[in-house]
């Protein structure tokens, strides 16, 4: 139930746009931080390469983005370590500038073109309990409580060793983190991970738990709860809190569930739904063609905007969106690309019309 965020690598040739200045001269000495955001401060060879820098923007760490002195340039994200990242988009970069010299622009969250920069605050530790940790992953900005609030991310059932790589979020979530969410992983160990209730289920516990962690330990005005898989069921079983949640995302976490074994009634989904009693967070849930753990989409979005009708917080199910199938789709640069700005326009800023254009309309 938890899919692994597809690698994502982009070579773009730009040898015939204006060529940048010569390198300096490395400098050893640490330099004022320049944010990774500040799409103005990049030595971008021509106009044309601003929107590749835009869309490196939206992809997580561990990532880089290289730039050659022909033109050319490179990146990477989701690679499996920094130095990894930093290797492909310098390769990548070497290719398309027929192997003239490229340099590493931004590395994860940083700004490495003049050297290091200067070091920055580390994040705040984490929390939690036997069976489970809740922590900042690695690669993303931290804008503290004064941010605009925390988006609290939540995988999908254990199998596999308890992973902080493994768990990594969906790329979409970058999309909150530069609009200043700082992003928490909560992750749970598989063995300790185990359904027992019809509808609080699996993470349900460990998530309500983290979300009053982060509003009364770590004073974010602002939680949203976003999850892969049993992830995104832990997020709408909490809306029956009024005011824990200031909004939830599923991704291919809310339907009519068929376990792996053929079993259809270890999660009551209408029970799920009878019990949320928000009325205002916004909610959002994507159900994918093909998806064996959740095989009847169609009767599932049905089931959702007929149940949640009565509530005024927005409501967009994404049902079978084109191009997108499977489980795991939620986690595929195409997702990213079609659905990541307007869940986050929708989610944090209220805009109900956000995914209309994608296909999405309000219900």
């Amino acid at each position: 139930m938890r899919p692994r965020v597809p690698a994502l690598a982009v070579l773009v040739a730009l040898a015939a746009c204006a060529v940048p200045d010569p390198d300096p001269a490395p400098v050893a000495a640490a330099k004022p931080r320049v944010s990774v955001l500040d799409i103005d401060a990049v030595p971008l060879p021509s106009p044309a390469a601003r929107p590749v820098y835009a869309r490196f923007l939206t992809y997580p760490a561990p990532r880089a983005f290289a730039i050659g002195e022909a033109g050319g340039i490179a990146w990477t994200a989701g690679a499996p370590s920094t130095g990894a990242a930093v290797d492909r988009a310098l390769a990548g970069c070497r290719e398309v500038n027929r192997d003239r010299p490229c340099r590493i622009y931004a590395r994860d969250q940083e700004v490495v073109w003049d050297g290091e920069p200067a070091a920055d605050r580390p994040p705040p530790e984490g929390t939690g309990r036997p069976g489970w940790m809740l922590f900042v992953p690695a690669g993303t900005l931290h804008h503290g409580p004064d941010g605009r609030g925390a988006i609290l991310w939540t995988h999908g059932r254990g199998g596999e060793p308890a992973s902080p790589q493994a768990r990594m979020p969906h790329p979409f979530v970058q999309r909150f983190n530069n609009a200043g969410f700082d992003v928490w992983l909560l992750l749970r160990e598989p063995r300790a991970d185990r359904n027992y209730d019809a509808v609080l289920s699996f993470a349900d516990e460990t998530l309500r738990e983290a979300a009053r962690w982060l509003r009364e330990a770590q004073g974010y005005r602002r939680v949203i709860a976003a999850g892969q898989s049993a992830g995104g069921w832990a997020a709408l079983a909490a809306l029956d809190t009024p005011g824990l949640l200031d909004g939830a995302i599923a991704i291919a976490g809310a339907g009519y569930y068929v376990a792996p074994d053929g079993r259809r009634d270890l999660l009551d989904f209408d029970a799920l739904l009878a019990r949320v009693r928000d009325p205002a967070a916004p909610i959002v849930a994507v159900m994918f063609e093909g998806d064996p753990l959740l095989p009847d989409p169609a009767r599932s979005a049905a089931a959702m905007r007929r149940a949640l009708a009565w509530r005024s917080g927005a409501l967009v199910v994404i049902e079978r969106p084109a191009g997108l199938a499977g489980h795991g789709a939620g986690a595929a640069p195409a997702f990213n690309d079609r659905f990541g700005a307007c869940l986050l326009r929708l989610v944090a800023e209220g805009d109900v019309e956000a995914c209309r254009a994608a296909g999405a309309p309000p219900a």
